[in-house]
């Protein structure tokens, strides 16, 4: 009896240690989609609706270089379109980016994991406006970074995670090219900056789905 309990014990902790031991491939999609609406009035007093929606796709690749220990590489493709209803402002931007990632997994309950990591990024976005008063963009960003959240392994073969917290640093290098007050104007900015804030499940809908193997 004794033994029969034993085997049961390693062949259920086998099964919830499965997805995260050392050779375990882990292909991953997330998802980022935000939209806001407001109204604005204009100093003329009339009242225009301002609207903005960005997406972001990111394709992931991991390989559990040991246990509980996964190292990744993520791709990435976004859009944003803002645009005032009835009127010409607007803007469309599209970016892309690439990063580097670690995550350290450590067990909650059961399937329940929680994850702290590190990253290294780069990404560029190019932004044309409507509006021929304001100047295109190209924005070229390196980033550095660690995070935590949680993840959830619910079977052998898929998990989802959603990052909670998250500190990056970020150099960016912003080049715009345009109309500025009425005349031409092309110029290139620098600087850095630091953030510290909350992503994922609580504010948006931010999240990743592994299919492991």
């Amino acid at each position: 009896m004794k033994k029969k309990l034993l085997t049961a014990v390693a062949v259920l902790a086998s099964l919830c240690g499965y997805a995260q031991t050392k050779g375990t491939n882990a292909l991953g999609f997330g998802i980022n989609s935000q939209t806001s609406k407001s109204e604005v009035r204009s100093e003329t007093g009339a009242t225009e609706i301002e609207k903005t929606k960005a997406n972001n796709f990111t394709l992931s690749y991991g390989l559990f270089i040991k246990d509980n220990t996964k190292l990744g590489l993520d791709v990435s493709y976004g859009n944003q379109d803002y645009r005032y209803v009835q009127g010409l402002s607007g803007s469309k931007s599209k970016s892309y980016g690439a990063g580097l990632n670690y995550q350290q997994y450590y067990p909650l309950v059961k399937k329940l994991y929680a994850f702290a990591g590190g990253s290294l990024g780069y990404g560029y976005t190019k932004t044309d406006n409507a509006d021929p008063n304001y100047e295109d963009r190209k924005t070229d960003q390196y980033s550095v970074g660690v995070n935590g959240g949680l993840t959830w392994f619910f079977s052998k073969r898929f998990a989802i995670e959603s990052s909670l917290l998250s500190a990056n640093a970020f150099y960016t290098v912003d080049k715009q090219n345009g109309n500025n007050s009425g005349g031409q104007s092309s110029y290139e900015n620098s600087y850095t900056n630091f953030n510290l804030s909350t992503s994922g499940a609580f504010n948006n809908l931010g999240f990743k789905i592994y299919v492991l193997f």
